[in-house]
C-alpha cells in the first residue's frame, strides 16, 4: 500500500510538472510574438517588463501581475492596435494556459497571505459605539485618518493602532463613558426662546419680531441665547426660526440703478453692495459656533468659536434644525457665514427712509433640546446597575458579548465583574466603576478588531464580517443567535440573512460607506468650485449632488434592479434643487424621488451625476484625464499606471484660448505618456459637455469654442458625445459587473482581491449572469461564496 501511494504521488507530480512545462511554453510563445516588443529592457512601456517577469505563480505578487496581463489581453486592450493582432487560436492557447496555472496554484494555496485581524474603520467605530451604548457622541474626533488602499479605508493592512491613535481614542472613550454612565439629577433641557430671551450683538438691528444681521468678522453681528449654558457634555438639538435673503433684488424692481445708495461709510462697502451678488434662489449658509460661556466675555473679539453645525437657510421664514456637540460649560452663537463681509451696517437711503440693503439674515426664535439621551439614567446604565446600586453579572455578560461580537464565557465575565466589585470596595461609586469599564471596553482589542473566519472559528467572525459588510456596524441579536447556534455559515441561512439585512434600515450604513468610497462621494465639497465662476454652487446643491448618487445606489439595491442601471437607467433620482441645476422641469420639493427621463437625456446613470463630474474637476475647469481615470478605476477596475515623475502638469489656460483637448495634446505627443493617455483621455472627452459642477454646456471658455465630445476607445469603437460613449460602456456591462463584484468583495473582506478570489469572482459573475439577477442578488452571491465565508 505504501508503494502504491508513493507511485500515485509521483504520477501526480509528473502530471503537474508536465502541465507547468506546457504553461511556460505557451506563455513564452505568446509573449515573444506579441509582448516583448513593448515590454523589455528597450521599451518597458507602462513600467512593465514581461521578459523578466517570473513564470512561477506560487509567488502572489507574480500571480497578480500575470492576472493583470491576462485581463488586458482578454479585454482586447493588449496588444496595442498598431501591433499585429493575435489569432483566435493564439489567444485561446495563451489564456487557457495562464488560467489553468492560476487555478492550480490557487487550489494548493492556503491563502496565508491575508491578515487574520482587521481594526474597525472610523465609520464602523462610530456606528458600533452608537449601537452598543446608544450615544450621540462621536468617538473618532482627532484620530489619525484611515489610509486608503484599493480605493477603500477599511483594508486590514493599513488599519493599525499607533500610540497616537490609542491616546486620542482613550480620551474620547472617557468622554463617552461620562455620558453613558451618569450621576446626579436629570440635566436635559427643552427650551423655546423668544426674541427677548435672545441676546443680539451690539450692531444687530431689530425689525419688529426679528433680529436682522449680516456677516462680519466679529461678534457684534451675531446672536445667542441669553441664559443657556450646556449642563453636560453631549449632543444638543438646536433649532432656529428665520430666513435669509438679498432684498436688493426686490429693490431692483422699483429703481433703475444704484444711484440712490447713500451709505454711512460708502467708500468702504459701496462696491461690495454693487458687486458679488449671489443668485436670488441660492440658499445661504448659517453656522452654529460653540464657545465657552459667557459669550459676552469676548464681546468685541473676532468671530472665533468652534463650528459645530452648518445649515442652509432659505429666503422664506422656516425652522432649521441641527444636532451639535457641546462641551459642558459652553454656549453657542448663530452666525450668518455666507453673507458679504462688511464691517458697517449696510444702510441705504431709499424713498426718504434709511434701510438695510444686501444679504441679510432674519432671526425670530431659538429652540434647544438636550443633551439627547433616551432616558435618565441612560438605558445601558439601567440594565447594568439596579436602583440599589448593584451590578448585574448576567447583564454584564450580555454587554461584553455584544461589545466583543463573540461568546464571552462566565470566567471572563467574572474577571470584569470582580474588577468592578474591587473598585467599589476601594471607595469608588458604582457609576465611577462602570465608567471605567465602558472606557476599557471601547479601548479593548476585542472591541476594536474583527477576526477573520477560519476553520476553527467560523460563525462568530462570519456574523461580524456580514454585519460590517451590509450594515457597517455590529451584528444584531438575530445574527448573534445564529452564530451561537453554529448555523450562520449555511448557504441557505446566509442568503436569508442577506435579504433581511438589505431590507433593514441599517443597510443605510452600507449605502453611505460603500457608495461613499466606491464613487468618491466623500470628496464632494472637498474642493469647492470658484464662486466667481460658479455662483450657483451652494451647500444645498453640494448636498444634493451627493444625495443623488446615494439615492440611485439605494434604488438599485432595494429594488434589486440590474447592475446596468448604474450605467444607463431610464430614470434619475432627483429633488428640486438638482433638477433645476440639470434643467429638468416638474420636480418640486427637497425629497429625492424617481423621475422618468426622456429618450436622449444625458442624466441617466453615474456618468451624468454632478457628484462625479464635480470631484473629477479642479474647481475652475474640467479634467478629462481625471474623469477618464475615474471611469477606468471605478467602473472598469482597470486603473492606468501613475504618470512619470518627470512630466509637468498641465497649466490652466485662464484666457480660454485653448480647449482642454488642445492642452492635453502635448502629453499625447510624449511617447511615455501616450501609452496611458490614449486609454484614459477618450473616456474623459466624452464627458466634456458637463462643466466643472456637472451642468450642461455646448461651448468652452470665454471665446465660446464648441465642445468636442468625440473620441475613440482604445482598441475599440469611436463615439460622438456622452450618449454614444455610454452605449459603449453598456456593451461592456459584463466587465462592469466583474469590476463591481471585485470592489464589493475587497470591501467586504478587507483586502485587495487575491488571485484565488479573482477566480471566485469569475464564478460569481457567471452564475449571476446565468440567473439574470439584480444587484441584491449579486450581493447574496458574494456573501455565500467561499471567498467571503473564508473557506
Amino acid at each position: 500500500m505504501r508503494y502504491l501511494l508513493t507511485f500515485v504521488i509521483a504520477l501526480l507530480s509528473c502530471r503537474c510538472a508536465h502541465g507547468q512545462r506546457q504553461y511556460v511554453r505557451a506563455v513564452d510563445a505568446f509573449t515573444k510574438r506579441h509582448c516583448i516588443v513593448c515590454h523589455d529592457r528597450r521599451e518597458e512601456k507602462g513600467d512593465f517588463r514581461i521578459d523578466t517577469l517570473s513564470r512561477d505563480l506560487t509567488d502572489p505578487a507574480v500571480a497578480v501581475a500575470w492576472q493583470d496581463a491576462l485581463d488586458l489581453v482578454t479585454l482586447g486592450e493588449m496588444p496595442p492596435e498598431e501591433q499585429p493582432r493575435p489569432t483566435k487560436q493564439e489567444l485561446q492557447i495563451f489564456m487557457r494556459a495562464v488560467q489553468d496555472e492560476l487555478r492550480r496554484v490557487a487550489e494548493i494555496s492556503r491563502s496565508n497571505d491575508t491578515l487574520r485581524l482587521r481594526r474597525l474603520s472610523h465609520t464602523a467605530l462610530e456606528n458600533s459605539v452608537r449601537d452598543l451604548l446608544g450615544t450621540h457622541l462621536s468617538i473618532t474626533p482627532g484620530l489619525p485618518p484611515d489610509p486608503e488602499v484599493a480605493g477603500f479605508d477599511n483594508m486590514a493592512s493599513t488599519l493599525g493602532q499607533s500610540g497616537e491613535f490609542m491616546d486620542v481614542l482613550q480620551r474620547n472613550a472617557r468622554r463617552i463613558a461620562g455620558e453613558t454612565i451618569v450621576e446626579g439629577r436629570d440635566p436635559r433641557v427643552d427650551l423655546k426662546l423668544r426674541l427677548h430671551e435672545i441676546q443680539p450683538g451690539k450692531e444687530v438691528i431689530r425689525e419688529g419680531d426679528r433680529y436682522v444681521t449680516w456677516s462680519c468678522r466679529n461678534r457684534s453681528v451675531v446672536s445667542w441665547p441669553k441664559k443657556f449654558v450646556a449642563p453636560r457634555t453631549g449632543v444638543y438639538r438646536i433649532a432656529f426660526e428665520g430666513y435669509q435673503t438679498d432684498n436688493r433684488y426686490k429693490l431692483d424692481q422699483q429703481v433703475k440703478n444704484y444711484n440712490w445708495i447713500k451709505a454711512k461709510n460708502a467708500n468702504n462697502f459701496r462696491l461690495k453692495l454693487l458687486e458679488s451678488r449671489l443668485p436670488q434662489e441660492r440658499t445661504r449658509n448659517v453656522a452654529i459656533m460653540a464657545m465657552e460661556a459667557p459669550i459676552e466675555s469676548a464681546y468685541d473679539g473676532t468671530t472665533g468659536g468652534r463650528m459645530v453645525g452648518l445649515v442652509e437657510m432659505k429666503p422664506t421664514m422656516s425652522w432649521y434644525e441641527v444636532d451639535c456637540e457641546l462641551e459642558e460649560g459652553e454656549s453657542f452663537f448663530i452666525h450668518a457665514a455666507d453673507c458679504q463681509q462688511l464691517q458697517d451696517p449696510p444702510y441705504i437711503k431709499f424713498q426718504g427712509k434709511e434701510i438695510l440693503a444686501g444679504e441679510l439674515m432674519h432671526l425670530r426664535s431659538i429652540k434647544i433640546e438636550g443633551p439627547l439621551l433616551e432616558s435618565w439614567p441612560p438605558p445601558l446604565q439601567q440594565r447594568l446597575l439596579s436602583k440599589e446600586g448593584k451590578i448585574s453579572r448576567e447583564e454584564l455578560q450580555t454587554f461584553l458579548s455584544r461589545a466583543f461580537r463573540d461568546e464571552v464565557d462566565k470566567e471572563v465575565t467574572y474577571l470584569y465583574f470582580k474588577a468592578l466589585v474591587d473598585a467599589v470596595k476601594a471607595g469608588q461609586s458604582p457609576e465611577q466603576a462602570l465608567r471605567q469599564l465602558v472606557e476599557a471596553v471601547l479601548c479593548s482589542p476585542r472591541f476594536l478588531y474583527n477576526r477573520e473566519p477560519t476553520d476553527e472559528h467560523r460563525d462568530w467572525p462570519l456574523a461580524s464580517r456580514l454585519s460590517y459588510f451590509l450594515w457597517n456596524t455590529m451584528p444584531d441579536e438575530e445574527l448573534m443567535h445564529l452564530a451561537s447556534e453554529g448555523t450562520l455559515a449555511r448557504r441557505d441561512v446566509l442568503k436569508a440573512q442577506v435579504q433581511r439585512m438589505i431590507a433593514d434600515e441599517k443597510s443605510e450604513g452600507f449605502i453611505l460607506d460603500f457608495a461613499g468610497q466606491w464613487l468618491g462621494l466623500r470628496k464632494v465639497g472637498a474642493m469647492p468650485p470658484d464662486p466667481k465662476l460658479y455662483p450657483d454652487y451652494d451647500l444645498a446643491l453640494e448636498k444634493s449632488m451627493r444625495s443623488e448618487s446615494e439615492a440611485l445606489f439605494r434604488e438599485v439595491l432595494r429594488e434589486n434592479l440590474p447592475v446596468s442601471d448604474f450605467l444607463s437607467p431610464d430614470f434619475a433620482m432627483l429633488n428640486e434643487r438638482l433638477a433645476r441645476h440639470y434643467g429638468i422641469d416638474g420636480v418640486e420639493g427637497s425629497e429625492f424621488r424617481r423621475v422618468s427621463l426622456p429618450s436622449g437625456s444625458p442624466r441617466g446613470g453615474l456618468l451624468g451625476h454632478a457628484s462625479m463630474l464635480t470631484i473629477t474637476s479642479n474647481g475652475t475647469r474640467t479634467s478629462p484625464v481625471v474623469r477618464g481615470v475615474w471611469i477606468l478605476e471605478n467602473l472598469l477596475d482597470s486603473p492606468p499606471s501613475p504618470p512619470p515623475a518627470d512630466v509637468e502638469p498641465i497649466e490652466p489656460d485662464v484666457r480660454g484660448a485653448k480647449t482642454i483637448r488642445q492642452m492635453l495634446a502635448k502629453h499625447r505627443d510624449i511617447e511615455t505618456c501616450n501609452e496611458c493617455h490614449r486609454r484614459i483621455d477618450p473616456w474623459g472627452f466624452g464627458l466634456e459637455n458637463f462643466n466643472a459642477i456637472g451642468a450642461w454646456r455646448d461651448t468652452y471658455g470665454r471665446k465660446q469654442k464648441p465642445i468636442d465630445a468625440s473620441g475613440k476607445i482604445y482598441n475599440g469603437p469611436q463615439f460622438n458625445g456622452v450618449l454614444e460613449m455610454k452605449d459603449i460602456l453598456l456593451s461592456q456591462k459584463d466587465r462592469f459587473t466583474h469590476a463591481l463584484t471585485a470592489k464589493l468583495l475587497a470591501h467586504a473582506v478587507g483586502h485587495p482581491t487575491t488571485v484565488k478570489e479573482r477566480i471566485a469572482i469569475d464564478k460569481i459573475v457567471k452564475r449571476h449572469k446565468r440567473k439574470r439577477g439584480g444587484f441584491a442578488d449579486l450581493i447574496a452571491e458574494i456573501s455565500v461564496s467561499e471567498a467571503f465565508r473564508g473557506d
